[in-house]
């Protein structure tokens, strides 16, 4: 896996970590190597150890990353020093941003669609054998 990250160039990475896992026979062509490559770089097997891999590397690159931000941050007539800051304090102070949403609406149920939802209630209680709680009486006056 590692040759995929090693290749001497992008062109051609697959066949030469191909050939570097060991594929193919020493007779193999390029072509022959190139096919296997692109064969191997489908499997999800595969896939997910570049994903694996790549992170890795990844972990490794932010030491020597972090010292080049630095000399570029230390050096204000760099044409990127700007560009840097923005990266730099996007990550320290993200910018945050709130929406409200209101909504409205009302929801109407008859009395009979209440009558079967309450039966269907009682019917579950009882397969699952859970007590259904004294509904609470709501006082109200009559609309009219």
């Amino acid at each position: 896996m590692h040759a995929l990250f090693l290749a001497p160039r992008s062109h051609g990475s697959r066949t030469f970590a191909a050939k570097a896992a060991g594929y193919g026979t020493p007779t193999s062509s390029r072509q022959s190597l190139s096919q296997i490559g692109h064969q191997l770089s489908t499997d999800p097997k595969v896939q997910a150890a570049i994903s694996e891999v790549s992170a890795s590397y990844l972990t490794t690159l932010g030491p020597p990353a972090v010292r080049a931000l630095r000399r570029l941050l230390d050096d204000p007539k760099h044409k990127d020093h700007g560009r840097a800051l923005g990266i730099i304090m996007d990550r320290v102070t993200p910018v945050q941003s709130a929406a409200v949403l209101k909504v409205e609406g009302e929801v109407k149920i008859s009395a009979a669609d209440a009558a079967r939802v309450m039966e269907r209630i009682e019917e579950l209680s009882a397969k699952f054998m859970q007590p259904i709680p004294a509904p609470k009486i709501i006082e109200h006056e009559r609309a009219g």
